[in-house]
């Protein structure tokens, strides 16, 4: 994202500021001025006894204000900011955290969340956001380890830089740096087929080097280099983990982690991850040079500004009305602003930004809607044109996501919120996301995917299908583990052999932070696909919208399916249709 000049929005409020000061200083001073929420002093205040329901709006009011500001922390994170100001929404960050820390371990929260267990659909919905919260605290010595932990694999991973000694003279690559030396010795006559130079990182020199054995000898050694350099922090994490689970009663962490997630257990995401994985024939050594000799599609260059005046008149069949907002500033064209209403309704505002430096389409979460306390506010950052798969793809997801997370319809922050934590919270964007794209783009494959764009595609998924079998397992306790051979499981998805595939759990950043949650974009894809293929020919698109998205009864994801599956929706039953699907 750009310098911090574009969005202000009034700091806290609806407003736009066009290259006013950056207004990171006074968030992170209104942040460090939050005071500590006290439960037991708020419900004082009040004239008891307190109904159940009143508690909980008690609870909300005295948490929004931390919510908004954790918001707009984790927006204004993706702009360009100086030393100062990082640090400043580090130690913001900091304090967030353990003002959550202290309001969770309190015993009024603790009560609060079993009494919501034994209310009405939404507040049952929000008794499980807090038993989440209530799951996932750690003490201060555990919280340092797990960060410190994922902080090394990160950085460890950002690195590529190539630092292998290779023994065998064929698989040798000159440097740029030794290239530019070479030229200035011999002159310029010398060809670049003889140098092959490559910039020093692993993924230049899949590019650059002919020889498959080479190729593979490499990828692997730096595989097994960074099961060196990451084994004691990956370990750490999994050992802090494992305790965790204990504590709760559970075998290993994920069985506890899926415990609450529709895909309920190992079982049954073994069994899902089952019917996704079909062989694209190409190792990830070979996969760069074998891209080049694929076509790839030559699509049209749209206007995002067009499309999205499209998307706009498009919606309303469900219900949804785009309202510009006059405003004074000279920048208006390329910075419009609009009131977004759901059957008359007021939702909040949509925020766009066309910048040309862009390099992708995205939503950012300004302010989160409730109902009853606040209006929502969504942005969406994007290019000015879209010309490729991705920029259609990241377009629709990004629309989608934005007027999905002003539509919720919960009183409720948390149970608003789309989290990664719970599966179904993602399902109603990205099959309106699915919608849009085949109503806006109707003839998406074809002039999109060429033979290029279809392999990455089908290598993409099966990366992760592979990793997700990989994370399954990691966290699974040894004598438990669902997956017995993933050697057998790679050369399933790629069609070639590697023996040293437990290298892999160290070379990729989701398997410390995403964990054993890391197969829910997959499974999430898929169901938001079959719902779109079911419903596709449905006339009651405003039927549809307020109960996938909306959802003012907070239905259960099984509830809101049976609602327009005929058939069981238990979820061997969704996996099965979803291999029917498939094939």
């Amino acid at each position: 994202m750009g310098k911090l000049t574009l969005l202000t929005l009034g700091l806290l409020f609806s407003g736009f500021i066009y290259a006013a000061p950056s207004p990171v200083p006074l968030l992170v001073e209104q942040c460090l001025r939050l005071p500590r929420i006290d439960l037991a002093a708020a419900y004082a205040e009040e004239q008891l006894p307190l109904s159940i329901a009143k508690q909980a709006l008690i609870l909300e009011q005295q948490t929004i204000g931390l919510n908004n500001i954790n918001d707009r922390v984790n927006y204004y994170r993706g702009f360009t900011l100086s030393a100062d100001e990082r640090s400043g929404l580090l130690q913001c960050q900091l304090r967030l955290a353990d003002t959550l820390s202290e309001l969770v371990n309190q015993t009024e929260f603790h009560q609060l969340t079993h009494a919501l267990s034994q209310g009405d659909r939404e507040q049952m919905l929000l008794s499980g956001k807090l038993q989440s919260l209530i799951d996932s605290q750690l003490s201060i010595t555990e919280k340092a380890t797990l960060h410190t932990a994922q902080a090394t694999i990160s950085q460890g991973l950002a690195s590529q830089q190539f630092s292998l000694d290779i023994h065998d003279k064929k698989c040798q690559l000159i440097t740029e740096d030794q290239t530019d030396a070479i030229l200035a010795s011999h002159g310029e006559e010398v060809a670049d087929t003889q140098l092959r130079h490559f910039s020093g990182t692993v993924a230049h020199y899949l590019l650059k080097q002919p020889h498959p054995q080479c190729r593979a000898q490499v990828w692997q050694a730096y595989q097994a280099r960074a099961h060196q350099r990451n084994r004691d922090a990956l370990n750490q994490i999994l050992a802090l983990r494992q305790q965790t689970a204990w504590a709760a009663g559970f075998a290993d962490h994920a069985s506890f982690s899926l415990s609450t997630q529709l895909l309920s257990s190992p079982e049954l995401v073994k069994a899902f991850l089952d019917t996704q994985t079909h062989s694209v024939g190409i190792a990830p050594w070979d996969l760069g040079q074998i891209l080049p000799q694929k076509a790839f599609a030559q699509a049209p260059q749209l206007l995002t500004a067009h499309i999205l005046a499209q998307s706009f008149a498009y919606l309303q069949q469900w219900g949804l009305h785009f309202e510009p907002i006059e405003t004074i500033n000279i920048q208006e064209s390329s910075h419009p602003i609009f009131r977004v209403y759901h059957q008359r309704r007021l939702l909040g505002e949509l925020y766009i930004s066309y910048d040309v430096a862009r390099q992708r389409h995205q939503q950012q979460t300004l302010r989160q809607g409730v109902i009853g306390q606040q209006f929502g506010q969504q942005a969406l950052d994007l290019k000015p044109q879209l010309s490729t798969h991705k920029d259609v793809e990241q377009f629709t997801h990004a629309l989608a996501q934005a007027v999905t997370s002003l539509a919720k319809g919960s009183h409720f922050y948390l149970n608003n919120t789309q989290d990664s934590i719970q599966e179904s919270h993602h399902i109603g964007s990205l099959w309106l996301a699915e919608i849009l794209q085949n109503e806006l783009f109707p003839h998406y494959e074809q002039t999109y995917l060429n033979e290029r764009e279809i392999l990455v595609k089908a290598y993409t998924k099966q990366l992760k299908v592979f990793r997700a079998k990989v994370a399954l397992n990691v966290y699974q306790a040894q004598s438990q583990q669902s997956y017995g051979d993933l050697a057998t499981e790679f050369t399933y998805s790629f069609g070639q052999e590697w023996s040293q595939v437990d290298d892999y759990p160290y070379s990729f950043n989701a398997i410390a932070n995403e964990g054993p949650l890391y197969y829910q974009s997959l499974w999430q894809e898929a169901l938001a696909k079959l719902i779109y293929q079911i419903t596709a020919n449905r006339s009651d698109k405003l039927s549809l919208f307020n109960l996938l998205v909306v959802n003012e009864d907070s239905l259960s994801l099984s509830e809101q399916l049976s609602a327009f599956i005929e058939g069981p929706t238990d979820p061997t039953s969704l996996i099965q249709y979803i291999a029917n699907m498939s094939r």
